[in-house]
């Protein structure tokens, strides 16, 4: 049963597993009685062969392509045309969206835009589609990564949302992978990931914890871990080179340069499929000449270029590293329950045998190394929490000078609803000294419950921190407190600089849908409203 005759016409909602990646992306359906399985999106998705009895993997190459300001191509579509490589394709877009990288794609009319704006525009569409072939709508669940930005889940849902699909929830990548294979980790006991991916090799122990964190995506901890940036996109480069050498083509012939491209599409190709199939006839055309170029590539060959770039031995070398780190927190690699595999490189030849003669006596799971992850996203069924509830509480900071400490005003208690009904609480600032002209709002998670009233005034002082004043009853310094936007304060400009103790700006916070506490201000001396719902702090 392919993807596409699985698709039933229903009025209720269907959970879709999404693994968005640097390279591909894959949706899965979440039907355990169907087997998961992957989505089949006409015209931008391929299928890559699976072992004799089981589907196939449908998956969306994470690439989009602009022409004259709009889109042209999305996914399968652009590697069709043997374009990833123009810049007008944004690729590798979800490594640049967590950097929060600069990086720009051009759009093909003289303009350029970020490729985290491309990233956004790319996941719409796509999950636009799959939401399309469903009736009764969608509920997404994303794996995310261990690398993800603090931002990205609330990304995720305004992505989601523009798709049409009724809600969002995350799960983390390594928990979805464990669930993919049907491994349900206890906590405290490790577990490895291998996943060998388009961009690199990694190897991660990966260890459970207790979740009622508030953060039900972030509960596992990596207990060791290990990587090198041989991925398959340089085993295509390998293959392609390999190829040229069969073609007796010099780098310096001007139709290598025309021909290459059209090489990395065929030797990706041959790759994903002769692990399953066991040959694949390459060839292609040069595009001036008309010449055309055959070669039938299999296991022998690509065993050889394996072997002969030593990537079994790199695989070992990994493993090693994962596990002494791994020992050197005071574990042995014997408490280890499973082994996962995932991506694309865990199917080439001799990878998971490495693997096995490595870890005897241990389960060493296969078979989806190229779906594990969305098939856990899919059928990841998240701890029980009240939706709207937010739940820690958070606090100002200020000092006290008559008892010499640092001590907290609370914002938001653990429990509050959100999004917010109205204002949860306002303050006046006031410079410390004459001609101050930035004035910081720093904000912090506080351990326990404070279930009272906050009426607050908050005053700056010359190190740079805040004082409070006003009739609420605040909390010492033994409360645990961190800090959670250090990193990225809100600041307000006084231009004209602030006076000394001169009421100069007044601050409300409200709560979003999102859970950010969202901050508005006003400028007392202008009239001008200088902060509109900027989001302060994703609160959990």
């Amino acid at each position: 049963m392919t993807a596409v005759e699985h698709t039933q016409i229903s009025e209720e909602p269907v959970r879709l597993g999404v693994d968005f990646g640097v390279s591909t992306t894959i949706i899965t359906v979440g039907d355990p009685a169907g087997g998961f399985p992957t989505l089949d999106l006409e015209d931008i998705s391929h299928i890559v062969p699976g072992i004799p009895g089981k589907n196939g993997v449908y998956l969306v190459p994470s690439l989009i392509r602009y022409e004259e300001g709009c889109v042209a191509g999305i996914g399968d579509e652009v590697l069709r045309t043997g374009r990833e490589q123009e810049a007008s394709t944004a690729r590798s877009m979800r490594r640049y969206l967590f950097d929060n990288s600069p990086v720009q794609v051009s759009t093909g009319n003289g303009h350029m835009i970020r490729c985290g704006v491309a990233a956004a525009e790319f996941l719409t569409i796509v999950l636009s589609r799959a939401v399309g072939q469903y009736p009764g709508g969608a509920n997404m669940v994303f794996a995310l990564p261990a690398d993800a930005s603090t931002d990205y889940p609330a990304w995720l849902e305004r992505i989601s949302r523009a798709a049409g699909a009724r809600s969002c929830s995350w799960v983390n990548e390594f928990l979805a992978a464990a669930l993919g294979y049907g491994v349900y980790p206890q906590a405290g006991k490790p577990f490895l990931v291998i996943s060998f991916a388009e961009t690199e090799l990694t190897v991660t122990v990966v260890i459970v914890v207790e979740p009622g964190t508030g953060h039900e995506w972030e509960c596992v901890r990596m207990a060791g871990r290990a990587s090198i940036p041989t991925g398959c996109q340089v085993v295509d480069a390998w293959i392609v080179q390999d190829l040229l050498t069969r073609f007796r083509m010099l780098e310096s012939n001007p139709r290598e340069e025309r021909i290459r491209p059209l090489l990395f599409r065929e030797a990706r190709r041959a790759r994903e499929r002769i692990p399953f199939e066991g040959m694949a006839e390459i060839t292609v055309t040069e595009p001036v000449g008309g010449r055309t170029y055959t070669a039938h590539y299999g296991p022998e060959e690509l065993t050889r270029v394996l072997d002969g770039h030593g990537v079994i031995q790199s695989v070992r070398d990994v493993l090693d590293r994962a596990l002494s780190a791994l020992r050197a927190q005071g574990q042995e690699e014997t408490r280890i329950a499973s082994v996962l595999l995932i991506g694309p490189g865990c199917t080439l030849p001799g990878v998971a045998e490495s693997v096995r003669d490595r870890f005897p006596g241990i389960t060493v799971h296969v078979g989806h190394e190229m779906d594990a992850v969305a098939r856990g996203a899919a059928a990841f069924a998240e701890p029980a929490r009240a939706p709207d509830r937010i739940t820690n509480s958070y606090a100002l900071r200020y000092w006290d000078p008559s008892a010499q400490e640092h001590r907290y005003r609370f914002l938001v208690h653990s429990g509050t609803r959100f999004p917010s009904e109205g204002q949860i609480a306002r303050i006046t600032i006031s410079a410390a000294y004459d001609g101050q002209t930035h004035l910081g709002i720093p904000l912090f998670e506080i351990a326990g419950n404070k279930d009272r009233e906050c009426a607050i005034e908050l005053v700056s002082d010359t190190a740079g921190g805040v004082r409070l004043a006003g009739p609420t009853e605040d909390a010492g310094a033994t409360v645990q407190a961190v800090p959670v936007n250090d990193r990225n304060i809100p600041l307000l400009i006084a231009e004209p600089p602030a006076k000394k103790g001169e009421p100069r700006f007044e601050c409300t916070f409200v709560i979003d849908r999102e859970r950010y506490l969202c901050l508005s201000a006003r400028d007392l001396a202008t009239g001008t409203l200088v902060k509109l719902n900027r989001q302060v702090y994703r609160l959990t």
